[in-house]
């Protein structure tokens, strides 16, 4: 994730919710910003979830074999949720920049 990428998703959310962009009060230019940062985690963690996988395979103390999931993919679980609430908090509609996600 870079500035330019947040910039740009930030920007693209702020036209989706308003063609007046001065109207916008600053708090919910500020859950944009966070919305925006929020989104771009998700991707990053999406993509380490597809090239690794949910879950790896490990030793126990004893010799066993176990399968625990990966800490990306718990972080993506959570940072889903945090996006929804966000999402909520800002009584957006599902957009196409969301829809997929949601359906």
């Amino acid at each position: 994730m870079n500035k330019a990428e947040h910039e740009q998703l930030f920007a693209q959310l702020l036209r989706e919710d308003s063609d007046d962009l001065r109207s916008i009060p600053l708090r919910r230019k500020q859950l944009l910003g966070t919305l925006a940062f929020i989104i771009l985690e998700e991707r990053h963690l999406q993509e380490d979830v597809m090239q690794n996988g949910i879950t790896y395979v490990t030793t126990g103390d004893k010799g066993q074999e176990l399968q625990k999931k990966r800490p990306a993919y718990e972080e993506l679980k959570r940072i889903r949720d945090q996006k929804l609430r966000y999402v909520k908090e800002l009584g957006l509609q599902l957009s196409p920049l969301f829809a997929d996600e949601f359906d």
